[in-house]
């Protein structure tokens, strides 16, 4: 519903022979959105950032199988040759029976360990750069003593919400990258460990490190930094920000009462999916550029992020954008409860 309808009815509702004084209700309800600022202003970044941190490592390790499995999907022809008709791509559940089957179960967490310190690293500077940037970004919004009214701290609240979201986003991405790309690489390792089939990084981190080192330096680490800064820019400020504003209009349109916790993880998981479709096809883009780390400049098959855009368009057209999809809608319940999960353990704490 619009909320200039809910402006209507409560302006059909006031009373008229007295229109100086504010409604009980508006009093009780002003009072109730007082308080609840005034609590999330209180809280320290300390707090803020170990609450992120415990929250991303929890949602990870608890959605860690649907993530390989999407990996495993979404960069399944991306280092070779093949063109989309050429063969039948594997379905969700045909990859996780022959995952367990050839590598056993725990090989659904392969790469989990440096998925939970970039994730609890990332949640942590995520929430609490949000915080810090959202401050700053208030202090520079236009101030009067005529911007008191809901519509002005909404707008406010939104634009401050996207942006700080975004920035939050960019920053964390910035730093922890190589460690994402760890992940990836990891998590496309499909041996198991025998003489037939041996893995490609057998010490885990400590080798992909030491085998993309050799090759390419520190910016081997940065394949597909480009887009992918972009990437999460965006997704963190329709993540982030819109989580933040999809509660700040629950909580109005409840008049001050807090969201009850089947309302955070609707919530949550509504922004979850949306933010998640909408940047795919970059993250699908910065993985196959990740997968290109080590291999000699003339014969990687995507020479930048553009030209691996038009290339997986012209040959598996729009779908080859978005494999792996499916998994990362019900990861996406992952993200939901890394929402719902921060402000919980906030709470606790």
């Amino acid at each position: 519903m619009d909320h200039s309808s809910s402006l209507v009815d409560d302006v059909i509702r006031r009373p008229l022979h007295r229109p100086q004084e504010c409604p009980p209700k508006s009093a009780e309800k002003h009072a109730r959105v007082e308080s609840i600022a005034a609590t999330h202003q209180g809280t320290s970044p300390m707090k803020d950032a170990l609450s992120g941190g415990m929250a991303g490592a929890v949602s990870k390790t608890a959605v860690a199988p649907i993530e390989r499995v999407k990996l495993l999907m979404q960069l399944e022809f991306s280092l070779t040759s093949k063109k989309r008709g050429e063969g039948r791509r594997l379905r969700a559940l045909e990859i996780a029976r022959n995952v367990y089957r050839d590598e056993g179960l725990l090989a659904f967490w392969r790469g989990n360990t440096p998925n939970v310190i970039r994730q609890g690293g990332t949640s942590a500077m995520n929430f609490f750069f949000m915080d810090w940037y959202k401050g700053a970004i208030c202090s520079l919004l236009p101030r009067s003593q005529q911007l008191s009214s809901d519509e002005e701290r909404k707008r406010n609240a939104f634009v401050s919400s996207f942006l700080s979201g975004g920035l939050a986003g960019g920053t964390t991405t910035s730093i922890l990258y190589p460690i994402e790309f760890m992940r990836t690489r990891l998590a496309m390792d499909v041996g198991r460990g025998t003489k037939e089939a041996p893995r490609m990084y057998a010490g885990g981190m400590r080798d992909v490190c030491a085998s993309i080192w050799r090759t390419d330096g520190l910016f081997g680490f940065y394949q597909g930094f480009g887009i992918a800064l972009v990437g999460v820019v965006v997704y963190r400020a329709l993540h982030l920000g819109g989580y933040d504003v999809i509660k700040t209009e629950i909580v109005h349109r409840k008049m001050g009462d807090d969201l009850s916790w089947t309302e955070r993880f609707v919530a949550a998981q509504a922004v979850s999916v949306f933010a998640g479709t909408a940047c795919y096809p970059i993250d699908s883009v910065r993985r196959r550029l990740m997968m290109q780390a080590g291999i000699p400049k003339g014969e990687r098959i995507y020479a930048n992020s553009v030209d691996c855009f038009l290339k997986v368009f012209a040959e598996e057209g729009h779908r080859g954008l978005f494999l792996g999809l499916g998994p990362n809608l019900v990861r996406s319940v992952g993200a939901a409860l890394l929402l719902v999960s921060y402000d919980a353990i906030k709470e606790m704490i």
